[in-house]
């Protein structure tokens, strides 16, 4: 290749078969938030309403509902306990409609416990 862009796909418009852009595919579930400057490594999974410190490196999975950050990013704490996240879990808030989220705006406003 004549360069390391990826300028067959993104100007050109036409893919070359052994042009990649990731090695493994990377997972980013539902609600997380990926601070500034973050680099994903390919193959990892970042588990559903994780947060990611700005700057990070993010070299091998991430549970959910985890804080994380540093190079490479080590686990902070999570964000909420148990008892929380089953409760998360079981609404399954991220699959609700756009009414559904109107109707119990209540329950993004409140602490869930």
């Amino acid at each position: 290749m004549v360069t390391t862009y990826n300028i067959n796909s993104n100007i050109i418009g036409e893919p070359v078969e052994n042009e990649k852009i990731s090695k493994e595919l990377i997972i980013i579930e539902d609600d997380v938030w990926i601070g500034s400057n973050s680099v994903i490594l390919s193959g990892v999974k970042i588990g559903r309403g994780s947060i990611i410190g700005a700057g990070s490196v993010i070299t091998k999975d991430v549970e959910p509902y985890s804080i994380v950050g540093g190079n490479p990013a080590k686990i902070l704490r999570k964000r909420f306990d148990q008892k929380v996240i089953d409760k998360l879990e079981e609404s399954q808030w991220w699959l609700w409609d756009k009414e559904e989220i109107i109707k119990n705006k209540k329950f993004f406003k409140n602490e869930v416990v």
